[in-house]
């Protein structure tokens, strides 16, 4: 089974996993979450990265760009909110 998986589908459970891990702790623990809300954004464009990609190496090019379409946004969402931290 592990040699039909190719290293892009794993690294896409390892960042849902950690989206999920991150959006658990933040519901845990209230307050002032905003790194935790960083970690869960990169995390999430990294999954629809490697989701775009897994899509595109399959053929499914429909797909792949509404991926990376979706990486994009949440990749530029997590930089200005970055920016916005240490303004």
């Amino acid at each position: 089974m592990l040699k039909k998986m190719n290293i892009f589908l794993i690294l896409k459970f390892a960042c849902a996993a950690a989206v999920v891990i991150t959006s658990i702790f933040s519901l845990a623990y209230t307050g002032n979450n905003r790194l935790v809300s960083l970690f869960t954004q990169l995390f999430l464009s990294l999954m629809f990265l490697f989701s775009g990609i897994s899509e595109f190496k399959t053929n499914r090019k429909t797909y792949a760009i509404v991926s990376f379409s979706v990486s994009l946004f949440a990749a530029i969402v997590f930089i200005s909110t970055l920016l916005l931290r240490k303004g």
